[in-house]
């Protein structure tokens, strides 16, 4: 029966695969070469993408601040409007288009109220 050597000697089995990887890894000038080129290209890959990512977000900056202008041109537009419509002179001219009557002077009374307990109670009646 015979009995394998590598199983023997596992250690100085492990020396030599230590001392054969170092072997594999080392590079001669070509490989150096490949290894730099590499390096470079990876790195204007980089600056690429990062080049193309600063544009990108540049045109987005720029599409949003064209919105903005013009929801602000609008927001005034609007501002506008809202005032045109509260004003006095509009409201009377819309009352007198649909039919309604000015108020005639009339006596008014203010009643002067008191909380008592959740009700309210009637002090006193002011004519002005």
């Amino acid at each position: 029966m015979a009995i394998p050597l590598k199983q023997l000697f596992p250690l100085q089995q492990a020396r030599l695969r230590r001392l054969e990887l170092g072997r594999y890894i080392q590079l001669d000038g070509g490989r150096s070469y490949v290894a730099v080129a590499l390096l470079l290209a990876l790195m204007g890959v980089a600056l690429v993408a990062q080049t193309v990512r600063v544009a990108q977000t540049g045109h987005e900056i720029d599409v949003l601040q064209a919105e903005q202008t013009q929801m602000i041109r609008e927001h005034k537009a609007l501002l506008l409007r809202k005032a045109d419509a509260q004003s006095m002179q509009r409201i009377e001219k819309y009352a007198i288009d649909t039919g309604m009557i000015p108020v005639q002077s009339v006596d008014m009374q203010y009643l002067v109220l008191t909380n008592d307990r959740g009700q309210l109670v009637v002090n006193e009646t002011v004519n002005p």
